[in-house]
């Protein structure tokens, strides 16, 4: 997906220790295709969908992200040649990873048609477009005659997924996750507190950005999990590195202004853009919103 933090350590509690865990398709489509181009000059090259993780003040946005997609690969738990199942494959950094570093056969789905084709480049450019299968196609659509995967990884999916279709989600990563298999989800959150009124009231990013949005919290994250036949091993949260990419990203852009402009974007998208990066960087900031990573594995 379009927004994927970078990871920065020293910025969130959880770089001491990992915590064991206690109809949108248009809409993501729409979402994502519409930020493409401006987002790829202003977010870095090193891996173009992810926020960052950072490690200390003079760290750099792409250092800070390939800690972050090193995490990723630490949780799955990869093995050689494993059957990789990827849910929302964005523009293709992670599925071109693990086909390169594991040798994984990788199948990815996205419904975005700008992001597959980067991605499918992405993928020739590396040398892995054998080992990477990547489709237009809904996560909905997945079914029996893919048969079953030893990992499965969707990154910042859930949130456009849409509340009523949780449980169809959550039940697509059980069915297609083979025994011993893991699941990593990568996922922003809102605090529990907040969530009604958010539900009740949509907010900026729901009507102006990502219609048909909607984050859970990490406590309705896990509950879904469990009906489905899921359990929760591992969450850790890293929100203050997602600040921390968010006001990077927000430097780039500005800087790079000049250049988006010529591309046809006008200055209300400018002023849009700019406030959409400062309203989520205060999210993160004021803990009203958070970003983790969520292992699931079959329940016992």
């Amino acid at each position: 997906m379009l927004y994927s933090s970078a990871l920065y350590a020293g910025s969130d509690a959880a770089d001491a220790g990992f915590q064991a865990g206690t109809q949108a398709g248009a809409d993501i489509h729409a979402g994502a295709g519409a930020a493409a181009a401006p987002s790829d000059r202003s977010r870095g090259d090193t891996d173009a969908e992810s926020r960052a993780r950072w490690h200390a003040n003079g760290e750099t946005l792409e250092s800070a992200q390939a800690r972050r997609l090193d995490r990723i690969l630490d949780l799955m738990d990869m093995r050689p040649g494993a059957r990789v199942l990827e849910i929302g494959c964005g523009w293709g950094t992670l599925a071109a990873t693990l086909a390169r570093r594991f040798e994984a056969q990788v199948t990815g789905v996205t419904l975005s048609t700008e992001q597959l084709a980067f991605a499918r480049e992405r993928a020739a450019a590396w040398g892995v477009a054998d080992r990477v299968d990547l489709r237009l196609q809904d996560y909905r659509d997945l079914d029996d005659r893919e048969g079953r995967y030893d990992r499965i990884v969707s990154i910042e999916m859930i949130e456009a997924v849409g509340e009523a279709y949780w449980p169809t989600y959550f039940a697509t990563l059980r069915d297609r996750l083979a025994p011993g298999g893991t699941a990593l989800l990568q996922a922003i959150t809102i605090a529990e507190p907040f969530f009604e009124r958010y539900r009740a009231c949509p907010d900026f990013i729901q009507r102006c950005i990502f219609p048909g949005g909607m984050l859970p919290t990490p406590e309705r994250l896990a509950e879904q999990a469990a009906r489905a036949g899921l359990a929760l091993t591992v969450s850790d949260r890293f929100g203050g590195s997602y600040a921390r990419t968010l006001v990077e990203w927000r430097r780039r852009f500005i800087a790079e202004w000049p250049a988006i402009e010529a591309l046809g974007f006008d200055l209300p998208f400018k002023r849009l853009w700019e406030y959409y990066l400062c309203y989520c960087e205060a999210g993160f900031l004021s803990g009203r919103v958070d970003v983790g990573l969520y292992r699931l594995t079959h329940a016992a």
